[in-house]
């Protein structure tokens, strides 16, 4: 099967919902979030790669060390770019490797980074998650207990939502919309590729 299936947009949009529902749906959807936060501890490549990288106490114990990946990325872009050309490639072959084991006309890949990377050539076709700032905002601050202010910087150090609305094949709206006969729309469509 080579029915690769993005599903991508910023935080608090409402992806993990619209994952859930294809997931009722009974098709498989990969979180390449949690996969690359695996792989990373995992992969004995891309573990020394990174050291490499960043240096030996980015792992501690053989555990990623969070705190010092966030300090790296987030002071030099350039380590940032690095990072995610040993991290991305790893995860997509992951992907692969997981979509050949799924029975479905499709599989999901369930991701934040699409058009900022070559990702999106492998894909058949994207579904863009869409909801206005405000509505993402408070859900960000309900969920994670956090300010206003911090849920905004999170946002701003996210790719461009008008990007992904500019390249998806399909617009999933999660403001105060009904999310289920869109995304049964979407899922009788890609059932027919």
């Amino acid at each position: 099967m080579n029915n690769y299936i993005a599903l991508t947009g910023g935080i608090g949009c409402g992806k993990s919902v619209v994952a859930r529902v294809f997931s009722c749906l009974r098709i498989p959807v990969y979180d390449s979030d949690s996969r690359a936060k695996k792989l990373m501890n995992t992969d004995e490549n891309i573990k020394n790669n990174l050291i490499r990288l960043v240096g030996n106490e980015i792992y501690k114990n053989g555990c990623l060390q969070k705190e010092v990946m966030a300090k790296a990325i987030f002071s030099d872009a350039d380590i940032l770019t690095k990072v995610n050309s040993i991290v991305h490639p790893a995860v997509w072959n992951d992907y692969v490797a997981w979509s050949e084991k799924q029975h479905a006309p499709f599989t999901i890949m369930e991701t934040a980074l699409l058009y900022e990377t070559d990702l999106y050539k492998n894909l058949k076709k994207s579904i863009a998650v869409v909801a206005n700032d405000e509505i993402r905002i408070q859900r960000v601050m309900r969920r994670d207990s956090c300010s206003y202010e911090s849920v905004m910087a999170r946002i701003k150090n996210q790719p461009s939502v008008e990007k992904a609305v500019q390249n998806a094949d399909f617009i999933i709206e999660n403001n105060d919309t009904f999310v289920i006969p869109q995304v049964m729309e979407v899922y009788n469509t890609l059932k027919q590729l």
